[in-house]
């Protein structure tokens, strides 16, 4: 027989008070693989933040659930606070029932509950896409539906749902942040299988721009924003004939064809500029990471824990990833030489 919050209140499973529904800790409980938040440094940090704030009598909103035929309830949304609430009850603070509501919607919309949280640490854009694919894989939601749910529009959803497909080794650098979604997508796009390849070089010529991040302007310069609206502002000029001919003449036409060229030459530079850049690269000596550029020797760091190392950076010293010590030094490298050119 199906459960329900009707249920579980005349058998005394939930307590309603004037402030709300409340149900017993052990009687919450976690749907297999319905959550897609992983578990890295990020999600664990803010999960001892949330863990010290309850600790220290902070109070969070109800959790969002559903009834359980088995008994009790599943969380819809509210999986770190209950995850939080565990560790307090094994911390031996006094957990009793927690705060809960009724969450209304079909089971799409409790998956899609999971991205529109606000109460939440966000998920991260690997996360949002392993919830897309879902919706749109298991579900057989469109983007135009998933876009509704998640309140994204339908290019984001396209995207996540386009990364959620790309291979893992275009993935592991977006989850790493070394790589942008947008940079990641439009690689999958032009190279297909190669897209990882790519990347790798679109990462050393981020780094020797002094960049952590590959992002769009790092590999793709665009025609500025002042010259693309004026050739809108050009065109809205121009005479259109029944056939849908644009005509200028004169001046305006001269200042247009201007501008299209400009378009032309950034695209055709793009490449260009890309595979002409001085691509940084590393070396691990003993126990030390030692970063080259041009085959010359421009900086060194002690490696601390397998991919991390130890980084001076002004009077202090940091643990940092390698992608990260690698832009460092670069970055002082340059400035290094533009300081000995300024005092010739």
């Amino acid at each position: 027989m199906a459960n329900s919050f009707k249920q579980m209140t005349r058998d005394g499973s939930i307590k309603r008070t004037d402030t709300g529904m409340f149900i017993d800790l052990a009687d919450i409980h976690v749907r297999e693989g319905f959550n897609k938040r992983e578990d890295d440094d990020r999600t664990r940090q803010a999960d001892d933040d949330l863990f010290n704030y309850l600790m220290n009598g902070g109070s969070v909103p109800p959790l969002e659930v559903t009834a359980r035929d088995e008994g009790g309830v599943w969380v819809v949304e509210g999986h770190r606070r209950r995850r939080c609430f565990a560790r307090c009850a094994e911390a031996g603070k006094p957990v009793d029932r927690i705060h809960i509501m009724p969450f209304n919607g079909n089971d799409v919309q409790r998956l899609a509950r999971i991205m529109t949280s606000n109460n939440q640490l966000p998920l991260s854009d690997m996360e949002q896409a392993a919830v897309i694919q879902e919706l749109h894989n298991a579900f057989n939601q469109t983007t135009s539906e998933i876009a509704k749910l998640v309140n994204k529009s339908v290019a984001t959803v396209e995207k996540l749902l386009l990364l959620s497909t790309a291979n893992h080794d275009v993935q592991r650098e977006v989850k790493s942040g070394a790589v942008s979604v947008d940079v990641a997508v439009d690689r999958v796009r032009e190279y297909g299988e190669d897209a990882g390849k790519v990347l790798q070089h679109d990462k050393a010529v981020a780094a020797a721009q002094g960049k952590t991040k590959v992002t769009r302007s790092s590999i793709a310069p665009e025609l500025s924003i002042k010259n693309a609206r004026r050739f809108v502002e050009l065109m809205a000029q121009a005479a259109i004939s029944d056939d849908g001919v644009f005509t200028l003449e004169g001046a305006a036409l001269a200042e247009a064809l201007s501008i299209i060229d400009e378009h032309k030459a950034i695209a055709e530079a793009r490449e260009t500029y890309r595979m002409s850049q001085p691509i940084p690269t590393t070396e691990i000596r003993g126990k030390s990471l030692h970063v080259m550029l041009d085959g010359k020797d421009i900086g060194r760091a002690s490696i601390y824990r397998g991919k991390t190392v130890w980084l001076d950076v002004g009077d202090k010293t940091i643990v940092a990833s390698q992608s990260k010590a690698v832009a460092h030094f670069v970055k002082q490298h340059k400035l290094q030489q533009e300081s000995n050119h300024d005092s010739q």
